[in-house]
This record gives structure tokens, C-alpha cells and sequence, in this order.
């Protein structure tokens, strides 16, 4: 009779092999990740692995009626044995009026100062090579800004603190604030002439290193955490209070203020963050008027929202709608199956009346029909099917796009609105907006921001060049409802010819010139700094055939805050908004300066800059610079392997050379675990486990019947 063993006893031996060698594999494969935190893969050396800093952040937002005042602190962790440099490439809002940065170091805090950016480039480089801890804040965009930190000591940190000045928008009687927290990888065309425009506005290579940002890889663990708390006093009692983006945490600590943070803490930054309201008071068309005192003049903030009640006599005016929709690589994943879903939920909004086309681009623009075709039931079959099979592939090149929306006037019967769905995931902004205004003619340019980190900077600058509006899209659930009320707007008159007068004749005013069309439910927001707050701030307008006239009294203005900054920060929008007009650039920056430099505001012309008074480092030792890597925004993955080839080919057919982040070898990041425990240990435990499993193995034969 076979002798018989209990089953525990049998498999035993067995079991323990397995799991010894199991973890004497993971032992020894994990020893060589040395160190804590995420690792990064230099360009041109995969098998290389450095050391990246880690950037935890925390966001502290105000908000009182309709500005809101944020505090933002990063705190760089050094994760390795020596000296290094940090420099981090993130998002603040496109509007936010930057005016503070401090450095904190052994308890102590050193107050930034704003400087002419070259002269502060060289403040910066003079203490960081005589090992002083020293903070660099720049502005590569309205929207984008570049951190560096000098001298982190080995295993230390360095806090930054950095504080902006935003006004909250509103829209269809809902008000939103927008905190950015990711950045989706930039396209850099070559450098090119459009119709008309040269590419003045084209990245230089310094600004270029920083769009060209190393990211993380989409399987790597999300890192940059960031916490955020939004005290928000509206003013009035709320209707609705939620975020398309985040779970929130919401208590009222007294009446009418609430106290607002995430539901998990703190987050990983792949995603923008939205928090929206409502009042539970009807929206009156009456004005808000809030005005602060500051350095002997008065900063007014206005905020108009034109009447809801007026209705055309006549049916809409039909429409030539021309779909342009991006199929580049950064559109890959959620943000394509975003764009298909708003350009199918704006083909079904069209009339047998209208007429459409569509046109999809990426390396180059290809159009459905070769022109405008009525949208009857075949055309709009044709294009259903075409918007399905979409995929995503090859560069950014919005310019091409733009130059064959606008080649032909089309029919001058029909209203013309082209519709530029798209993430902005572009580098040349300047360039672009430029031939905007030289081609935009007398269409409207509608623009739909796609994706969970898309540039509000260009989309918003975009739209308000071609006299249209800016849809964002928080939420892909939210697709239909959101693209069916632009395009419920698109069909409203648009409040146009607007003119704002005030009594005093030394009044500055921020606004736009000239000031663009409104569609329903957007406000008239602009600010202005006048002498003193009295008398009637009158705004003129005309809807459809109807004169529109509104009076609003200063003297009834509530005081508020920052808004002398907000009119700074219009007025460098406003001023460098004229370099795409083609004024001197030296009249721009000289203008610019002026303006920054009085309400010490970060510009593309300023930076802020923070020196410790003492030497940290050690004379010899050396200090290695390290680019902290981004994570890829949610719902985002890399660009398919053909767009390469796409490139190549258009490259040989055009003889265009194409500068492109994702066209070489990106940095990408893997995970090194974090641990306490020494790599020769965690070496010698592998070595042990894997003995320790043969013996196991042998053991099991003997056992073995």
C-alpha cells in the first residue's frame, strides 16, 4: 500500500519553494532601485536610472462673491545622497494675476521679488552657484509656469509658496472656478509662414525646453499629490454646490460661508479641478459692482448679465457650420471619444435649412465634402459614419486646420460658424492667434475644449478673437447636455456693438478693444481704474434690431479685493494681445514692464525670484539638475506608434521638418519603491529566499511518494 501523507504536510515544501522564490525574485530584482520616490529615464539612455525630485502641494482658494485669492505651497522632495536642482513645469488658471512667491527654508522665510526676467535669470544663477537656496518662478504662457529650486540638500526638502489673484466666472446664472492641476504634452510645429502671418510668436529654444516637459508613463502610480480647501462665501445663499471633476467634503461653519475639500484628501494632479454653484436668488440681469481703493485710485470689477427676455421676431438665420475636429496623438483615449461625441451631438442640431462641413486634422487637415453640403438626412449619414471612424494620429498642426476653415467665405446669406473642437495642446499660441486675426474675416470661431487638462489660455483667447465663445467639457458624461446648449446659444442673437462710457474721462478701462460679441447667458465682466466711484457707468448694445441700454451707479459698488491686480493683469492681456496687431514689441514689453513691475505681477516680461542670504552647499560639491516629471492628465494615453510615421511621410512629401515633444524618445518614469531598507539587505534577503527555495524543492522529492 502507497504510504499516504497528510495534505499540509505533502504540499508544504512545495508551497514554501513557490514562495521563496517568489520573493527572492522580488528581492533581487528590487535591489537595485536605490533610493525613494519615482525614477527618471533620461532621453537616449532607457537603461539609465536617475533620481527625480517629488513635488507634494497643497492649494488654499478664498473666495468672496466673484474674485477669489489662492495660496499655493509646493514642497520639492530630494530623494537622493547629493545636491540638486528642481525645476517643475506646472498649471496656474490663464487669468490668474501672479503676485507673491516665498521661500521657506529651516523655519525661515525669504519674501520673492519680482524683476526683470533676464536680470532675474542671473539673481537666480549667481545663488544657486554659490550654493545658496534659492526659488525661480517664470511664465512660459499665460497658463503655464516653470519652478526652479536650487541647492535641495540630499534626503531634504525646499517649500515654495506661491499666491495669485483670479476673478470666479459665471455663465448661465452658474459660477465656476477652475484650478489647474495637470498639462497635457505640447506640440511644437515647425517653424512656418501661414496665410499671411509669419511665426513671430515661435517658442525660442529656452522656452521650447520647458513646453518639452518629461512626463510619466500611463502605467506608472500617479505621484505630485496635491491637497486643496476652498473657503467660499458667495454673498447669497447657494442653490446647487458640486464638482464635475472630484468628490468633495463641504461643511458650513457659519451661515452662508462654506468649507470645501476633497473627499479623498489629497489627489494625484492628472486633472483639472472645477467647482461650480448656483444662487438660490434668481439671477437678475441688475450689475455687480465691487471696487477696491488702492495706492490713491479706485479699481472697479463690474459684472452685467444682459436680459434673458428678448426673442427674435424672425426665424434663426441658417447657418454654414464648419466641424473642426483634432485627431492629433495628444487627442488619444477619452479626449477622441469626447470629440466624437460633441461633433455627433452638433450634427444633430443642425436644420435641413443649414448647411456644414467637417473638417479633421493632425499632421495635416482633410476635409469630408470638398464644399459646405445641406445637412439632409444622406449628408448627415455620410458624416455620421465619417465622425465614428476617427482615430487618432500624428501632430498638432492647428494652423493648417485654420487656414482651411477660413479659405472660403462661403455663402454671405448664411450665419458662418466654424466649431474647433480640440485639447490646445500646442506650443506656438502666439503664432497661432496671429492668423486668427488675419483670416477669421466675418465668421465666428466657436471653440470646445476637450479633455481633463485642455489650454484654456488658447481656447479662451481663440474664441475671443473670432468673436464666438468657449465651451470646456469637465465631464464626458456631460457631452450631450453641454454641446446641446452652445449650440442653443449659437442660435440666440448675440449682444453686439457694445460700448461702455463712464463719467470720468480719466477712466482706464480693461476691456477688450473692440469689445466681442455676447451670446445668452454670458456676463459683460471688465475692469476699470477710475478717479473716484461715482456717477453712472453706462453700457450700450444692440440685440438683433433692438438698442439694449443698462445703467449702473457706482456709488452702490460693494468693496472688494484684488481687483487692482485683476486690471493689471487685463491690462498685459490687453497689451500683449497687440503684438499678433503687429506693434513694436519694445512699445509692448516697455508697457508691460510698467504695469508689472507697479502691481508686481508675473508676465512673460517679469519673473519672481528668491535668494537665502546664506550658502547651504559646500564648495566642492557639485549640483545636479533634475526635471521633475508630470503625470499624464486622466484618461490620456501616449501617442500611437504610427504617428511617427505619419510625420515622416508628410516630412518627405512637404519637405517640412516637424519639432514635436512626443517625436523623440519622451522621458518616461517608472516606479522605484519606496523603503527603508538598504539595497544590500534587500540583495542579501533575495540571495537567502532563492536558497531557501531550492532546499524547499529538494525537500518535496523526498517527501514525494
Amino acid at each position: 500500500m502507497p504510504r499516504s501523507t497528510a495534505f499540509p504536510a505533502r504540499h508544504a515544501p512545495l508551497i514554501c519553494a513557490c514562495l521563496f522564490l517568489a520573493f527572492g525574485l522580488m528581492g533581487a530584482l528590487a535591489a537595485p532601485a536605490r533610493g525613494e520616490g519615482l525614477f527618471l529615464h533620461p532621453q537616449g539612455s532607457p537603461g539609465l536610472r536617475v533620481p527625480a525630485p517629488v513635488v507634494a502641494g497643497t492649494a488654499d482658494i478664498v473666495i468672496n462673491g466673484i474674485t477669489g485669492r489662492a495660496t499655493i505651497r509646493q514642497t520639492f522632495l530630494n530623494p537622493e545622497d547629493s545636491w540638486v536642482e528642481g525645476v517643475y513645469v506646472f498649471p496656474l488658471p490663464d487669468d490668474a494675476a501672479v503676485d507673491r512667491m516665498r521661500l521657506r527654508v529651516d523655519d525661515r522665510t525669504i519674501e520673492g521679488q519680482i524683476e526683470e526676467r533676464q536680470a532675474a535669470r542671473k539673481t537666480y544663477k549667481r545663488a544657486a552657484d554659490s550654493g545658496k537656496r534659492a526659488s525661480l518662478l517664470e511664465q512660459e504662457r499665460p497658463n503655464l509656469f516653470t519652478m526652479s529650486v536650487a541647492n535641495i540638500p540630499p534626503k531634504g526638502r525646499i517649500e515654495v509658496e506661491i499666491g495669485y489673484q483670479q476673478a470666479v466666472t459665471q455663465q448661465d446664472g452658474r459660477y465656476a472656478l477652475r484650478f489647474p492641476m495637470a498639462v497635457t504634452p505640447r506640440y511644437l510645429p515647425a517653424p512656418s509662414e501661414f496665410t499671411g502671418v509669419n511665426n513671430s510668436g515661435a517658442p525660442s529654444a529656452d522656452n521650447a525646453k520647458h513646453l518639452t516637459f518629461p512626463i510619466r508613463s500611463v502605467d506608472a502610480p500617479r505621484s505630485n499629490p496635491m491637497a486643496l480647501r476652498v473657503k467660499l462665501d458667495p454673498g447669497m445663499p447657494l442653490g446647487v454646490l458640486e464638482s464635475a471633476s472630484h468628490k468633495l467634503m463641504v461643511t458650513e461653519p457659519k451661515e452662508g460661508r462654506y468649507d470645501i475639500t476633497l473627499a479623498s484628501g489629497a489627489v494625484a494632479t492628472d486633472r483639472d479641478f472645477v467647482l461650480e454653484w448656483t444662487l438660490e436668488s434668481p439671477i437678475r440681469p441688475a450689475p455687480a459692482l465691487f471696487v477696491e481703493e488702492k495706492d490713491g485710485a479706485v479699481y472697479l470689477l463690474a459684472m452685467i448679465v444682459p436680459p434673458k427676455t428678448y426673442r427674435p421676431t424672425e426665424a434663426p438665420q441658417p447657418r454654414d457650420a464648419i466641424f473642426v475636429i483634432d485627431t492629433s496623438g495628444s487627442m488619444h483615449g477619452e479626449s477622441m471619444r469626447q470629440a466624437r461625441d460633441a461633433l455627433l451631438s452638433g450634427l444633430d442640431r443642425l436644420t435641413d435649412k443649414d448647411r456644414f462641413n467637417i473638417i479633421s486634422f493632425s499632421s495635416e487637415p482633410r476635409r469630408l465634402f470638398t464644399d459646405s453640403r445641406t445637412a439632409d438626412t444622406p449628408s448627415l449619414d455620410v458624416a455620421r459614419n465619417f465622425v465614428r471612424s476617427l482615430r487618432s494620429d500624428g501632430g498638432t498642426e492647428i494652423g493648417l486646420a485654420l487656414s482651411e476653415a477660413f479659405s472660403t467665405a462661403g455663402d454671405e446669406k448664411l450665419l458662418r460658424q466654424v466649431i474647433l473642437m480640440t485639447d490646445g495642446a500646442v506650443g506656438n499660441e502666439p503664432a497661432l492667434l496671429a492668423q486668427l486675426r488675419k483670416v477669421v474675416g466675418r465668421s465666428r470661431l466657436f471653440t470646445v475644449a476637450i479633455g481633463n487638462a485642455p489650454n484654456g489660455y488658447f481656447m479662451r483667447e481663440a474664441a475671443r478673437i473670432g468673436r464666438g465663445a468657449m465651451l470646456h467639457i469637465s465631464d464626458i458624461r456631460q457631452v450631450r447636455r453641454q454641446v446641446s446648449a452652445l449650440f442653443a446659444k449659437l442660435e440666440r442673437p448675440a449682444l453686439t456693438d457694445i460700448t461702455a462710457a463712464f463719467p470720468q474721462p480719466a477712466a482706464t478701462l480693461s476691456l477688450p478693444s473692440p469689445i466681442p460679441d455676447l451670446y445668452h447667458g454670458e456676463p459683460i465682466v471688465m475692469t476699470a481704474r477710475i478717479p473716484v466711484a461715482a456717477g453712472d457707468l453706462v453700457l450700450t448694445g444692440q440685440i438683433g434690431l433692438e438698442k439694449w441700454r443698462i445703467v449702473a451707479d457706482m456709488t452702490q459698488a460693494r468693496p472688494g479685493t484684488g481687483i487692482a491686480k485683476l486690471w493689471a493683469r487685463s491690462m498685459v492681456d490687453r497689451e500683449m494681445g497687440r503684438l499678433s496687431e503687429g506693434v513694436d514689441r519694445d512699445e509692448v514689453r516697455l508697457a508691460v514692464l510698467d504695469l508689472a513691475l507697479r502691481h508686481k505681477l508675473l508676465t512673460d516680461y517679469t519673473s519672481l525670484v528668491a535668494v537665502d542670504t546664506q550658502a547651504a552647499r559646500p564648495q566642492g560639491e557639485e549640483m545636479a539638475e533634475r526635471r521633475v516629471p508630470a503625470n499624464p492628465p486622466a484618461g490620456w494615453t501616449p501617442p500611437l506608434p504610427q504617428a511617427n510615421k505619419t510625420m515622416m511621410k508628410r516630412d518627405a512629401n512637404r519637405g517640412m521638418v516637424l519639432r514635436m515633444a512626443k517625436a523623440r524618445p519622451v522621458p518616461t518614469v517608472s516606479l522605484g519603491v519606496p523603503t527603508a531598507t538598504p539595497a544590500f539587505l534587500l540583495a542579501l534577503f533575495g540571495v537567502l529566499a532563492l536558497l531557501a527555495g531550492g532546499l524547499c524543492w529538494q525537500l518535496r522529492r523526498r517527501i514525494a511518494p
